[in-house]
């Protein structure tokens, strides 16, 4: 982490953080408590702070892996949304966002290091955060137009990674004017939007999955070089639409990502989902993916080499590049790194500095 982090301001900060209880759901945009993670946060300068979560032994959907999750080797994708509780208290508590403020995430990325895949002991994890904040983007009207967090990552004591988001803010007013003219009128909701029957799912367990309303691929078709399927989009999943949205979240795309990604990996030799995990995503959104028209995904190799060939390193990462598409257009891109569970080292991906 920078050094505003490291100094001894950070460690008194961090010593008197709490893992008792979760923190008011409201702050972190949350209706259901089973999604709350974050316990506490405290500032330590002005653009700095540190936070504190409890990572679940057993969760609905961030533990339903057929892979090495749980103690083994952390959910990166639940170590993202912990960091995105994090930042949303810290934008209403530290920077003055309004609470009805429109969030915008533009990019964010997470970085796992080797010693993640030390068991952190028999209770939930205590995931410590240490964020360095920027704001990019300046400021209209005395409000806050984006910031740039920057967080390492600690679990039980150990250094496990590093996370990075830039996220957006919105007043209300501007935020559905702009979705309406982009639409030509105001855009359905989730909660009035019915879940996606037609298509071929996938096998929950080919997509690393236990649960099929954990499933997101529908109609894969797996190539030597790419694999393709359509997005199914999973508005009865309490833990990807905690509450009603307009339009599909960003967690929805990266955890989607994640499975094609898992099924590419598979499909080219790489291992099969129970013994792999993600240890790095990079992920950059163009536009919104609009609930009521389809998302096509198609994976393949990051560097645009064959199975056999470069795109796995000598540490056994498989590197797959991942775009969404909808209405002819890229809406979303995001690289991820797949390994074996013994090669849990160091991502080639470009994550956060630290």
């Amino acid at each position: 982490m920078p050094s505003a982090a490291t100094g001894p301001e950070f460690q008194e900060a961090a010593a008197a953080l709490g893992f008792s209880r979760t923190v008011e759901r409201e702050l972190i945009h949350r209706r259901n408590l089973t999604e709350v993670f974050l316990t506490d946060i405290r500032p330590v300068e002005r653009r700095s702070f540190v936070a504190a979560a409890l990572l679940p032994l057993v969760h609905a959907h961030y533990t339903s892996h057929t892979g090495p999750t749980g103690r083994r080797v952390p959910d990166a994708v639940l170590l993202l949304e912990c960091c995105r509780q994090a930042e949303t208290f810290a934008a209403h508590a530290f920077f003055d966002v309004d609470m009805d403020a429109a969030f915008i995430l533009r990019n964010w990325s997470v970085v796992l290091s080797p010693d993640a895949a030390v068991p952190w002991g028999p209770g939930p994890g205590e995931l410590l955060m240490s964020a360095v904040v920027r704001d990019p983007g300046g400021q209209t009207g005395g409000s806050v137009r984006s910031l740039e967090f920057e967080f390492g990552l600690r679990l039980s004591g150990v250094h496990i990674g590093r996370a990075r988001m830039e996220v957006g803010y919105v007043a209300p007013r501007t935020y559905a004017a702009i979705r309406s003219r982009r639409r030509g009128g105001p855009p359905p909701t989730s909660d009035k939007q019915p879940p996606v029957v037609t298509g071929r799912p996938v096998d929950p367990a080919r997509a690393g999955r236990i649960n099929a309303t954990d499933t997101l691929l529908l109609d894969a078709v797996t190539d030597p070089d790419s694999v393709t399927a359509a997005l199914r989009v999973p508005v009865e999943n309490p833990s990807l639409f905690d509450h009603p949205q307009d339009h599909v979240p960003g967690m929805v795309l990266l955890e989607a990502a994640r499975q094609i990604a898992a099924l590419a990996t598979d499909a080219w030799g790489g291992g099969a989902p129970p013994t792999t995990a993600l240890v790095a995503v990079e992920s950059s959104f163009s536009s919104y993916a609009e609930l009521d028209r389809p998302v096509a995904m198609a994976a393949t190799p990051a560097d645009g080499a064959g199975p056999s060939g470069a795109h796995t390193d000598t540490a056994g990462h498989r590197r797959v590049a991942v775009a969404f598409h909808q209405d002819g257009s890229v809406i979303a891109r995001m690289s991820v790194v797949m390994a074996a569970v013994s090669h849990v080292t160091p991502s080639p991906v470009t994550g956060p500095r630290g």
